[in-house]
């Protein structure tokens, strides 16, 4: 607690007053012409301060509650008016508890920055999921800007260029001083061999349904959900087709059939017709019919274990049944002359970027293609799609 006086100037004169009752931080300055009056001024609160009371005029006003929603209600609003992805309510379940306490009004490029930052030196999460997050985030909030422009007027995280889910060396040095590694974009490309599909084959031949599904995503490209959710009317067999417009994951497509999966077909529904008749119509077990995501990924965790269960019973190292999609996309791009467009109606893709991952194609099956096969015995190359040649 102190009073201090000093020049500042031709007959200017400043007052600093200390004092713990002084908002915000403990000090009060004022400028005055004359010393005297400034220091009796500075007496004057001194003594007032010391009894306890806080002149009105120091008394801070305090700030006017920010306008805007919080975080929380932006996404509980965007869920309840559109129908979004599964996966995109599952990001936003996720977000809204880890920033659901943050208003519009906090929301900035720089904020975003911030977060941004956390993800990779706090979370440490991958570039990847870095993007997912930030993509389903933006949505909900474009939302908010165009439905509700007075709460949002622009949305900062669609000024963010590429890159911005890249670890940056001051993000690296973080990451690692808090027990975490540096994350990096890896595109996966696992491709399964001849020698280690055959071994896979003959370990399903004692699961008919795991036999099939597995052959549905290796020869038609069909995710996992797609497979399990089949039900006979949507097997054509006279148009050698799957018709996946009713189906629970919003994906509208007509499949054509290899001739090796339209024999499987016939044979799979010839062989358990009365069971299939039994549980309705569905070729599969495993579904009950239920639509609600929650319970599909239950399903999808369960059979991804009993496929993952066959895959380690024969060895195969870090192989997936997605991993199927890669591999069939591939099929289709060396055994076909089938264009992009023509290949992701088939697969399903609808942004080419996302194909032209999937498309691993190693450098010695691009050459055999610029070579016409010639390195390899017609026959053979006809074996590889399970007896079938498309290419015509």
């Amino acid at each position: 607690m102190s009073v201090y006086v000093r020049t500042r100037g031709k007959n200017q004169y400043q007052l600093r007053v200390r004092h713990p009752l002084i908002p915000p931080n403990g000090e009060f300055y004022a400028t005055f012409d004359d010393k005297q009056t400034a220091r009796e001024y500075g007496d004057s609160l001194q003594a007032t301060l010391d009894l306890g009371i806080v002149p009105t005029d120091l008394q801070l006003i305090a700030p006017a509650p920010k306008k805007g929603w919080s975080l929380a209600r932006c996404i509980d609003e965007y869920l309840k008016t559109v129908d979004v992805k599964h996966s995109d309510y599952k990001l936003l379940a996720t977000l809204r508890r880890q920033l659901g306490k943050a208003t519009t009004a906090d929301v900035s490029y720089s904020w975003a920055e911030t977060w941004h930052q956390t993800m990779k030196r706090e979370q440490n999460l991958t570039p990847g999921t870095i993007r997912k997050r930030h993509g389903a985030l933006a949505r909900c909030l474009d939302w908010v800007t165009n439905s509700h422009p007075e709460i949002l007027a622009t949305n900062p995280l669609r000024l963010f260029k590429r890159g911005y889910a890249t670890y940056s060396k001051t993000d690296a040095s973080v990451a690692i001083a808090n027990g975490g590694t540096v994350k990096k974009d890896q595109e996966r490309n696992r491709r399964l061999p001849e020698d280690e599909a055959k071994l896979l084959e003959a370990k399903l031949e004692a699961d008919p349904e795991l036999e099939l599904l597995h052959h549905l995503g290796f020869e038609a490209a069909l995710r996992m959900r797609e497979c399990y959710t089949l039900s006979v009317n949507q097997i054509w067999l006279d148009r050698r087709t799957i018709c996946l417009t009713e189906n629970p994951n919003r994906d509208t497509r007509q499949v054509p059939m290899s001739e090796p999966i339209h024999r499987r077909l016939s044979e799979y529904l010839a062989a358990n017709c009365e069971a299939i008749a039994a549980r309705g119509g569905r070729l599969f077990s495993w579904w009950q019919g239920q639509t609600d995501d929650e319970e599909l990924d239950k399903i999808t965790a369960h059979v991804s274990g009993l496929y993952a269960d066959a895959v380690a019973a024969v060895g195969l190292i870090d192989f997936h049944f997605h991993d199927l999609r890669h591999e069939a996309t591939c099929r289709l791009y060396l055994l076909t002359n089938f264009t992009d467009v023509q290949i992701a109606r088939i697969t399903g893709h609808r942004d080419f970027r996302m194909l032209k991952r999937y498309a691993s194609l190693r450098g010695s099956e691009l050459a055999d293609r610029m070579w016409g096969w010639s390195r390899q015995d017609p026959d053979i190359a006809t074996a590889e799609w399970h007896g079938t040649d498309i290419r015509t």
